[in-house]
């Protein structure tokens, strides 16, 4: 029995836009089997993420679907090659759920990120001492091995928004009960903050406050996370997180609601400005 390999986000990414080529062209599943002298299944399985593509394969889907630009033909021949490339993490495959490897995929691939966090600093700003305080959940006792994995990768993941080339643009809005939950007590709360400060200071970092007094608000208080691939993929992707998983929205309609919470928020929410001060008030009022 044929094992059918699980899509990563990856994949996805680049079955998605395969189709949406084919759909532009005016072509059925059975056309771009035809090309590849193979079955529509295959095609199917592609354009799920369920299945690699070989560089030939995809030359001639391309050529099929007249994508005929040499640097757009580069590019998805990038993104199919590095589909199939084993990243970093997945050494860590035993220790970290494939939801969560997927995760550290999508913040080195795609160029910019659109997050709200209303109770809990953003992954990507944490702390290591606060980021052991959430992942240890008030339990006592040292962490076990799968918590000190995802602390080593949350970290590493934080290189993407400083890395010299090509950094990942983050926006992110916390709402103020992320900036008073005193993780780990108030001093690393403290230290926490100080390091939201310097983070806001990082070109591709823009960091607003969205305080109590802004009331009820669009979306209500549910974190998301808005992830967008460069050219040629131009997807956006969702992430919702659960106690138990990671959820990937894809399809329009999704994106495109949660991009409009996203804008209400920023309107709503503190100008960058005004919430580096406001972090530091709250900051200060820790030392009092």
């Amino acid at each position: 029995m044929a094992v059918v390999q699980r899509p990563t986000v990856r994949r996805r990414v680049l079955g998605a836009n395969l189709r949406r080529l084919r759909l532009e062209a005016g072509l059925e599943q059975e056309d771009a089997a035809a090309r590849l002298g193979c079955n529509a299944s295959k095609i199917s399985r592609i354009e799920k993420g369920e299945s690699g593509i070989r560089q030939i394969d995809l030359r001639a889907l391309l050529d099929l679907y007249a994508v005929t630009d040499v640097k757009a033909v580069d590019g998805w021949l990038a993104l199919a090659r590095e589909s199939r490339e084993r990243r970093w993490w997945r050494a860590l495959e035993d220790q970290l759920r494939d939801d969560f490897l997927d995760l550290v995929g999508l913040e080195e691939d795609v160029a910019d990120l659109r997050a709200f966090e209303p109770g809990l600093v953003h992954g990507l700003l944490q702390t290591q001492e606060y980021a052991e305080a959430v992942i240890a959940a008030g339990e006592p006792g040292p962490l076990d091995d799968e918590a000190q994995a995802r602390i080593a990768v949350r970290m590493e993941r934080q290189k993407a928004i400083t890395r010299s080339e090509a950094p990942l643009e983050a926006w992110i809005i916390l709402g103020e009960a992320a900036l008073r939950q005193q993780c780990g007590g108030p001093d690393v709360l403290h230290r926490q903050l100080r390091h939201l400060m310097t983070l806001s200071e990082v070109p591709s970092v823009t960091l607003q406050v969205l305080p109590f007094t802004v009331g009820a608000y669009r979306g209500g208080p549910w974190s998301f996370s808005i992830y967008k691939f460069p050219a040629p993929a131009n997807l956006e992707v969702v992430l919702l997180e659960n106690h138990t998983a990671h959820s990937y929205l894809e399809t329009p309609a999704d994106t495109g609601y949660y991009g409009a919470c996203f804008d209400r928020l920023r309107a709503a929410a503190l100008s960058p400005i005004a919430s580096q001060s406001f972090i530091g008030e709250v900051a200060q009022q820790l030392r009092q």
